[in-house]
């Protein structure tokens, strides 16, 4: 197993709605961790680069609905 960690933040102010689309994604095989940040602002997101590649964790962002842009 490889773990992965990648930050994202929000690109327009957080929503309420948004929680369970966030809480959705601890559902997707693969993913381990699916942390927001205490100032709602961004989005910590771990999987198992095993199981998933980048590609498929930001396709699973998106299909979520939410607003993100990954940062270093």
């Amino acid at each position: 197993m490889t773990k992965v960690e990648v930050n994202y933040e929000f690109t327009a102010p957080f929503q309420d709605a948004w929680m369970g689309a966030i809480e959705g994604l601890h559902g997707v095989y693969g993913m381990q961790l699916v942390q927001l940040s205490s100032g709602l602002d961004r989005l910590k997101v771990g999987y198992d680069a095993s199981r998933l590649k980048l590609t498929d964790v930001e396709s699973a962002l998106r299909q979520a609905g939410l607003p993100l842009r990954r940062v270093d």
